[in-house]
Parts: C-alpha cells; structure tokens; sequence
C-alpha cells in the first residue's frame, strides 16, 4: 500500500513523471476501499497522465477517480475530472448512471440521484459497484444533501427528507448523526440555524416561516439559491 505521505512526496518531486502511474492507480483504488482519504490532488493528476498518455489510460479508473469525486469531493471537483475523461469513455454504457447521477446531483433532483447511484451497484466495474454500495459512501452523500438543504431551509417535512435522502425512517435519520440537524421527529426536520436559512423568506420550504412543517422541498428554490455546481445527492 502506497500511503499518502510518500504520494504526496511523489506529487512534490515528481508530478511529471509518468513512472508514478502505478503508485497513483494503487492509491486511487484504496481511495475505492476505504483504506486512504479522498484525494482530489492525486486522482486529478492521475486522469491528467491518462490524458497525455492516451496508451496507459484505465476507464475504469477514470470513471472511479469521477465517482470518488461525486461521493466525497466538493462540489467542483467532478467537473474537473470528467472535463479530462474522453467523450469515448463518458460516452460509455459504464458511464452512463454516472454522467446521471451528476446531472441529477446538479439539478437538485436528490431521490433521482440515489436511484442512479443504485444503478451503478449494477456496473461490471467492480471497484465502482463496491464504492457506491457501501454506507461509507452513501452516508458522504446524505451528508451533502443535509447541508445543502439546511442552507435553504430552517424546517422541512421528514417524510419528504427521508425520500431525498432514501431512507426510511425517523431513526435511521437520526442515526446519521448530522449536526446542520437541531431536531427532528415524525413530522418535522428543523436544521441548525446558519446564514442560509436563517434570512428573510428562509424559514420553511415554501417560505412562510418558522415552525411551519411542510410535505414537500421546492426544488426550484433550491436551484436559485446555488447558481452553481452543487455537491448533493437526491
């Protein structure tokens, strides 16, 4: 195993040297695990060297490095790595849950995503299929969806959280441990107050004020708050 202090050695000393391919995809791959932190800085440089030197480029883990990003990275770092991917490989059956588990993540549509993140458990690349179904993973994309929620909401309705979240009940919410949550029971989630939700008109998901409990989140609010790429999961 490659640690992260010797790729970032490698990083420093040798970033143009295609001799650290091997030790990036090692490393990139117990990214995959859980074995080694994200790293947004090795990865990119990886699909970089796939880039320049077309002869030793892995779709598989050009679509992984993509994946890492999507689950763990923020919200520009898959944009990143997909810009370098060849329209060849994005093009891809392979590619084609990703490409709309990003497009879905952006457009705030959260259940989508969850739905198009299960479709990828499907995929014969193994070392993304096993990533994507683990709770490591999926916890990582809850964990985005709350805080961008709670940045447009001071209160919402649980069932409706719950469903973008994909999950099923008030216990497995509170089980996540999140702390943009203040309270949450069978109706009501109310997020931790922060500069988001707490401005005029931020109060509930349509607006009308605090300790209100609504049964739906306005995807369009959502939407006009972010005019950007967004790290979510639906």
């Amino acid at each position: 195993m490659v640690s992260s202090s010797e790729i970032a050695s490698k990083l420093s000393s040798d970033r143009y040297n295609p001799l650290i391919i091997p030790d990036l995809e090692s490393f990139l791959k117990d990214q995959a695990t859980g074995q080694q932190d994200y790293s947004f800085e090795a990865n990119l440089t990886l699909v970089k060297f796939y880039q320049f030197f077309p002869a030793k480029a892995n779709t598989e883990y050009q679509l992984l490095a993509a994946t890492l990003a999507l689950i763990y990275g923020n919200e520009s770092d898959v944009g990143a790595i997909l810009c370098l991917i060849p329209e060849s490989v994005k093009s891809s059956s392979d590619s084609a849950a990703l490409i709309a588990a990003v497009e879905n993540r952006d457009a705030c549509l959260f259940a989508n995503l969850f739905d198009a993140l299960e479709q990828m458990e499907n995929t014969d690349l193994q070392s993304i299929a096993s990533l994507v179904n683990s709770l490591k993973a999926k916890n990582s994309i809850r964990a985005s969806v709350l805080e961008t929620l709670s940045l447009a909401y001071k209160n919402a309705s649980t069932p409706a959280v719950l469903k973008h979240l994909n999950l099923k009940t008030e216990a497995d919410l509170k089980a996540l441990n999140s702390n943009v949550i203040q309270t949450v029971d069978a109706t009501t989630v109310t997020f931790t107050d922060n500069a988001g939700n707490t401005k005029r008109n931020r109060n509930s998901a349509d607006g009308a004020g605090a300790g209100a409990a609504h049964s739906r989140l306005d995807y369009a609010a959502i939407g006009s708050l972010f005019g950007r790429n967004m790290v979510v999961a639906e």
